[in-house]
């Protein structure tokens, strides 16, 4: 955990990372989760990242410990 300032709190608190999935741009429907399945199949292998996480899927989040406060931080091309 690193200490960072809190805007909701209004002071230093320590924080965490946390990785959450992005919203799929496919639909709900079962032809568009097979496009889902095919997109990340044929888009490479993430087998480097720790569980398989495809950075290009996810987001990273700056976590408050005292309040809670996500802050999303995708910083960096790999992100994008």
């Amino acid at each position: 955990m690193s200490a960072r300032f809190c805007e909701k709190c209004a002071k230093e608190t320590s924080h965490k990372e946390v990785m959450k999935q992005k919203p799929s741009k496919y639909g709900k429907s079962k032809k568009e989760q097979f496009k889902a399945f095919l997109d990340g199949f044929f888009s490479g292998s993430a087998s480097s990242l720790p569980a398989g996480a495809s950075l290009e899927v996810t987001d990273r989040y700056v976590v408050c410990s005292e309040c809670g406060n996500q802050t999303l931080e995708n910083h960096g091309n790999e992100f994008q």
